[in-house]
């Protein structure tokens, strides 16, 4: 919404004849056209680096992705579960109080058959993609 807006404020006076300086529709469209890209460019992670067995989560803003690599234990097995639970919101008399029945997916990497990390997801589909590359990548039975 904000890069919408942004660009609407930035183009309506090449169509509508405004009396605003043009350096103040810069400013004007600028701040919340940067502020939309700030935002959809900043969102978390993780990489694994197969071969090195390391592993890095990172924060990226405007696409750059920050963070340290930790090393990984020698994954012996990765494991796909899914925990189903009810959640419900606090009534606030303000947002809908919706409940309902959640399934989340579960990629779990696992050694000596503790939990060493999980990765859970909220569709099916994207677990088991998850869980084929990290046993190909891994090289997993």
């Amino acid at each position: 919404m904000l890069i919408l807006t942004g660009l609407i404020v930035f183009t309506i006076p090449f169509f509508v004849d405004v009396e605003t300086a043009f350096s103040k529709v810069l400013l004007v469209s600028g701040i919340p056209l940067t502020t939309g890209v700030f935002i959809i460019s900043t969102y978390g992670g993780v990489l694994i680096d197969f071969k090195a067995h390391k592993l890095k989560k990172y924060q990226s803003i405007f696409w750059i992705k920050r963070g340290k690599w930790q090393r990984l234990p020698a994954i012996e097995n990765a494991e796909l579960i899914h925990h189903t639970y009810m959640e419900s919101n606090t009534p606030n008399g303000i947002s809908p109080t919706l409940s309902g029945e959640v399934t989340v997916y579960k990629c779990v990497l696992l050694v000596n058959r503790e939990k060493v990390m999980v990765f859970d997801y909220s569709r099916e589909k994207d677990a088991i993609t998850a869980l084929n590359i990290i046993r190909n990548g891994f090289k997993l039975s």
